[in-house]
């Protein structure tokens, strides 16, 4: 007899080649994203540590409803970081203590199959299991199954707190919805919020319960297969961002700039951005969001270009700062120099046994040494993953795996400068790895850069 641990192995590769020949037509579920990612056995891994977190009940997310405006759809991070589907309308809902998923999903008419491509319940029983499901069953069934699970005292377990987003972290969204409750005609349930409020009033007797916190311990570990696509899009978002630079000249549009990087991050397979692009000057420079991107940049003025790709669902986030005739100004230089020095100094410390609140200070200290101590925001960055601002706050002991940005500012409004290197770290056992380190933030490599292609 065989052992089982070798059983397993083999049915894994036994799948995962039969998922990658069996022909998979959806819209916009992509087998190739689920395979980079591990594979239908790694959702199903994710399902199962979270189901031993969680222990009882029942687990139901939601995928998004609405496909955005004139853009690619991207799945809502959580639904899709425990299927790795993206068909919107889905409900997942899992019950706990015997890990069994069942998928639920918009019955599509023909017609709408034939415009739109199948969903996962449009698939034949052998795609859907390719997919990793074994139940899926229409939408309109949800509430008849629903009402047998939850038409009792027992926990289900849902995303009570805020969803996050590609640009957007979870009290962000909550903002958004801040902004719909105070409009006179906005919203009362924006979002995920008319769900959560539905499932309370026609189950009353479960209990709600939140899994966010679990959910987002396991999404701030990387997993080994998510690093391998966050180097990939380290090095694809650098080279964007090179692209642009090397390619920038005054007088120029900001747009131009923009244009140059998205170009690489297209052609580099990438499914979108991570957030829109910011590319800042003169009087738009102190605005750290500055989205528009419209201005006519002139001859020695200095440039903020923020901008990343978001690939296989994984995002990127990294700035550079330049002076667009190529050579920044004695003034500029030292100040780009401060910048460049607080931001060394709290990469560095990005090792296991360090804090979150240690790499910080070392940041601040190069802004007191130079005495802008009081331009100091607190801790210079962020979690990135499946959103560019993702989930958790970057407190408390350092840990590997996760991957967090670095991006102290030096700004003086006054004078219309803004000076932010920014990169993507991940955390290893032997200290920082920089994903993004393929794009220059030495001052002289950065002053070569500038306009070398024209």
């Amino acid at each position: 007899m065989k052992p089982l641990a070798a059983c397993g192995a083999r049915l894994a590769a036994f799948l995962l080649a039969l998922f990658l020949v069996l022909p998979v037509f959806a819209q916009y579920t992509d087998p190739v994203v689920i395979n980079d990612l591990g594979g239908p056995q790694e959702f199903a891994r994710r399902r199962q540590d979270l189901a031993k977190d969680l222990k009882t009940g029942y687990l139901v997310l939601f995928a998004r409803v609405v496909l955005p405006e004139a853009n690619h759809y991207r799945e809502d991070n959580d639904f899709f970081y425990y299927t790795g589907l993206a068909d919107p309308g889905a409900v997942m809902v899992m019950d706990v203590s015997r890990g069994e998923v069942t998928i639920f999903e918009p019955q599509q008419s023909p017609r709408v199959k034939q415009v739109y491509g199948a969903n996962l319940l449009s698939m034949t029983p052998e795609q859907q299991e390719t997919l990793g499901f074994k139940t899926v069953r229409p939408l309109s069934s949800l509430d008849t199954v629903l009402a047998s699970y939850l038409g009792k005292e027992i926990d289900v377990w849902l995303r009570l707190t805020f969803p996050d987003k590609a640009d957007g972290a979870r009290p962000e969204t909550g903002r958004d919805y801040a902004d719909e409750y105070a409009h006179p005609y906005g919203d009362p349930t924006p979002g995920d919020r008319a769900a959560l409020k539905k499932l309370a009033e026609r189950y009353p007797a479960a209990h709600q319960r939140d899994a966010t916190s679990f959910i987002d311990q396991m999404r701030n570990i990387k997993t080994p297969q998510e690093i391998t696509v966050l180097r990939r899009n380290g090095k694809l978002s650098a080279e964007g961002i090179k692209e642009a630079i090397a390619h920038a000249h005054p007088p120029m549009f900001e747009y131009q700039i923009e244009a140059r990087a998205d170009f690489v991050f297209r052609n580099g397979g990438a499914q979108g951005w991570a957030y829109p692009a910011i590319v800042s000057s003169a009087e738009n420079i102190n605005t750290w969001h500055y989205f528009n991107d419209r201005r006519q940049i002139q001859p020695n003025e200095l440039v903020v270009f923020d901008f990343a790709a978001d690939l296989d669902h994984m995002t990127m986030d990294i700035t550079r700062t330049f002076n667009i005739s190529g050579k920044f100004t004695p003034e500029q230089a030292k100040w780009y120099a401060v910048d460049l020095e607080s931001q060394k100094a709290s990469i560095a410390m990005l090792r296991p046994g360090n804090t979150y609140e240690q790499v910080a200070d070392a940041g601040k200290a190069v802004f007191e040494k130079n005495g802008i101590g009081k331009q100091w925001y607190g801790f210079p960055g962020h979690f990135v993953g499946l959103a560019t601002h993702d989930v958790l706050r970057a407190t408390g002991p350092v840990r590997a795996g996760q991957v967090v940005t670095i991006e102290p500012i030096v700004e003086f409004p006054e004078k219309q400068m803004h000076f932010r290197v920014e990169d993507t770290v991940l955390v290893t056992e032997n200290g920082p790895e920089i994903l993004s380190s393929a794009v220059p933030k030495e001052m002289g490599e950065v002053e070569k850069l500038v306009g070398s292609s024209q």
